[in-house]
């Protein structure tokens, strides 16, 4: 999982209802190397929100239709806006309106007329929380020895690709992937050769599976691969070559050489129906138990009626 990026142009939603001042602000905005969105009341700024994820949004208070209290309260019930910088704008102080707003989740105000130079430095300010913000938000999810993302994060991807396949009907496929006798390993060698071997399988899953497709360290020494539009077949394709590349690797330990292999419990959309991804996740781990107990270093599906098993040599 890579940190957020710390030069990419932040975007910004201007909902002004005042064509002249909106297209001031798109213009200067644009200027200062701003992606620009812009929309005239909250209505409208709801609609570009669906296509759109803006870091900053500059949002009038007084506007037709829905004004920018209603606007806000909308917003914040919202999770995937819950990093959005929120500058209210006013063309009279009341103080009610002010209050009201930082209440529901406005996070500054600006009254007018005010110097573009001063919404400039604002809007500065509210980029360095929303980084901070990404930036607490992506350690938080990401596994410190390995890189990947950390459990945490792997449930909510799962839950996301799991909704959208069977919101289209697409198949979706899940691997969990075990280090066999991963204990004599720390034991034999170390634990700092065993951190090797899981940063070796993390570089392994990233390096050599789809862009689409999402690795995360599960805990321990497990590991788990979600494969989006990925069935049964590409699944068992996946995870053989995955585990013929780990078998090859060699450590060099002070003690000797060593090598790993890991067992693949795998699930699939295309192979069963699930009302829930947990499911999914039960039917890959009892898959991974078989394979553990048939003699590791192998993969097992779990399939309608049983487990398949793919060839372990």
């Amino acid at each position: 999982m890579a940190p957020p990026s710390t030069s990419a142009t932040h975007a910004v939603l201007v909902i002004e209802d005042h064509p002249d001042q909106r297209s001031l602000l798109e213009i200067f905005l644009q200027k200062e190397e701003y992606h620009v969105i812009v929309a005239e009341d909250g209505i409208e700024a709801l609609k570009k929100l669906d296509n759109e994820t803006p870091d900053i949004i500059l949002c009038d208070i007084r506007m037709p239709r829905m004004d920018g209290l209603e606007f806000i309260r909308k917003l914040r019930n919202n999770s995937a806006f819950r990093n959005t910088y929120v500058i209210l704008i006013t063309g009279r102080f009341q103080e009610s309106d002010l209050i009201t707003g930082l209440e529901l989740g406005a996070d500054d105000c600006l009254t007018k007329p005010f110097h573009l130079t001063e919404l400039l430095a604002r809007i500065r300010a509210g980029s360095r929380v929303v980084q901070y913000k990404k930036q607490i938000e992506h350690q938080a999810l990401v596994d410190f020895v390995t890189g990947l993302s950390n459990r945490r994060a792997f449930e909510n991807k799962l839950d996301e690709e799991f909704n959208r396949a069977t919101r289209y009907g697409h198949p979706l496929s899940l691997l969990i992937l075990d280090v066999d006798d991963f204990k004599r390993i720390n034991d034999t060698h170390g634990h700092y050769f065993g951190d090797k071997v899981l940063q070796k399988i993390a570089e392994n899953l990233q390096a050599k599976t789809r862009r689409s497709d999402y690795p995360a360290r599960y805990g321990g020494d497990e590991f788990v691969l979600i494969l989006p539009e990925g069935n049964l077949e590409s699944a068992y394709q996946a995870g053989d070559k995955i585990r013929k590349e780990i078998k090859a690797l060699r450590f060099e330990a002070s003690n000797g050489a060593f090598s790993v292999t890991l067992s693949i419990g795998i699930s699939s959309t295309s192979e069963k129906p699930y009302s829930n991804w947990n499911l999914l996740i039960q039917d890959a781990d009892e898959a991974l138990y078989v394979a553990k107990m048939n003699g590791k270093d192998q993969l097992q599906a779990s399939i309608s009626g049983g487990y398949s098993r793919a060839a372990s040599k």
